[in-house]
């Protein structure tokens, strides 16, 4: 028997004791009070469908696939599969991610061909209202957010203590003016300057039979930024590398910020201008790797390499894709990451931004992608110089330790945007508690 199969089956022994010496008559599986048992936990929980029961969900999804077709399908990374305990599974998400990844089944040409008239008409008002002559943040919105998260009471929270992490607005040049207007709680802490994951942290203890209610409200200044390309390549000079800047965005932070140099290399060939590099990534990942519902980033041991090999990623596999690429390139890359406001699309989202001597840092959407579909060049190209103004944006970097310092496994070790939820015996991963975000208002700030 190997060395981590006894390690393996030690800590499933333990676990059993503890779990049988637990007044709960059923331990949920969000409760984890086991770091090491929580990936492959999640990891089954990832790839929950049998075979015989995923041919059945592809087939009911789409009738005239055949046998063949799924395990050529496989060979093709259209499916996820992962051998769990022996036997091979497939990602919950893989039969609805069939006609995202299949050209054969959509009309896909590449990440943002088939944008809405809202996202153009987003750019578009943003790039006439940005001085060509200038790096300036523009057509500023005032934001006003409220975030909550609820714990429902469960027997094995008995006696605890509730602790969680709630991303908070970061100040930046395009977020700024953040006030904390109130709290659910009457002590918090806030991270800032501790931590890339920004975080306004509260704790309570369970009282029996109810749920545990956290919750603030916030608003902030949220800017959108276009820069010319024009403006870039006359302003953009070689790079100071004994700049803190340049030291620190150029290195690499295992495992998901990493070498890349073989396809660095065949992106930009002899290439040597660092925006044009950016742009010959950035179309790169627009065409050669659609979006498609992800697997939880606790389980993937490197992110850009399993973009690569899945040939597939959503909005932040594909940032720190990008990130690698450029750093590969030895052009400053960093993470930026929380919330997309836009109308009728709130969602998580995930962004990066590259840094140009000369220019400064230009933000980089790589996931919205190309909007070939619009009559204006600039407003196709907009999101590899520019950003819109609906944003909450939490993170300036991936994989780093909250503040204060959580003791278990996180549900999400790489970012922070639905926040985290532990107890003094474990961590509370998302089946356990639920978060809301609420846009309570959105107001233009007169120029």
């Amino acid at each position: 028997m190997k060395i981590k199969t006894l390690l393996y089956a030690w800590l499933t022994g333990f676990a059993t004791i503890w779990f049988a010496s637990s007044a709960s008559a059923t331990v949920p599986s969000w409760f984890e009070p086991d770091s090491a048992l929580a990936i492959h936990s999640r990891l089954a929980s990832d790839f929950s469908l049998s075979m015989p029961q995923a041919v059945k969900n592809i087939k009911a999804l789409y009738p005239k696939v055949t046998d063949a077709d799924i395990d050529r399908f496989i060979d093709k990374h259209y499916l996820e599969v992962f051998i769990i305990d022996g036997k091979k599974r497939m990602h919950r998400k893989s039969p609805r991610n069939l006609v995202l990844l299949n050209p054969n089944m959509n009309n896909w040409t590449g990440r943002g061909s088939e944008s809405e008239p809202i996202r153009r008409k987003i750019a578009a008002d943003i790039i006439a209202a940005s001085k060509t002559d200038e790096v300036k943040p523009s057509l500023t919105q005032k934001i006003t957010i409220r975030f909550s998260i609820d714990v429902p009471y469960n027997d094995v929270l008995e006696g605890d203590t509730i602790k969680v992490w709630m991303p908070f607005p970061i100040e930046s040049d395009r977020q700024s003016n953040v006030e904390l207007i109130s709290t659910s709680r009457h002590k918090t802490i806030r991270s800032t300057g501790h931590s890339v994951h920004n975080t306004l942290y509260m704790e309570a203890p369970v009282v029996k039979g109810k749920p545990t209610h956290f919750e603030y409200t916030v608003s902030y200044d949220c800017s959108a930024l276009y820069i010319a390309p024009e403006y870039i390549l006359s302003h953009i000079k070689p790079y100071d590398k004994d700049s803190e800047i340049y030291r620190k965005y150029t290195e690499f932070q295992t495992p998901h910020i990493v070498r890349l140099d073989d396809l660095a290399k065949e992106i930009v060939g002899e290439e040597t201008n660092p925006f044009r590099q950016s742009e010959l990534v950035f179309n790169y990942i627009v065409k050669h790797y659609p979006w498609a519902g992800a697997r939880e980033y606790s389980t993937i041991p490197c992110i850009p390499q399993y973009v690569i090999e899945q040939r597939h990623g959503d909005c932040g596999q594909v940032a720190l894709l990008y990130i690698s690429l450029m750093r590969t390139l030895g052009v400053p890359a960093r993470w930026e990451s929380g919330w997309m406001l836009h109308p009728n699309e709130k969602n998580l989202h995930d962004w990066a931004e590259v840094y140009f001597e000369g220019v400064g840092w230009v933000p980089i959407d790589v996931s919205f992608g190309r909007y070939t579909n619009a009559d204006d060049n600039r407003v196709v190209n907009f999101y590899s110089t520019g950003i819109d103004f609906y944003r909450f944006a939490t993170n300036k970097g991936v994989f780093s330790p909250l503040y204060p310092a959580k003791r278990y496994l996180r549900s999400d070790n790489v970012d922070l945007q639905m926040g985290e939820v532990e107890t003094t015996r474990g961590n509370l991963f998302y089946g356990g508690w639920k978060k809301n975000l609420e846009i309570l208002s959105i107001k233009p700030i007169e120029q």
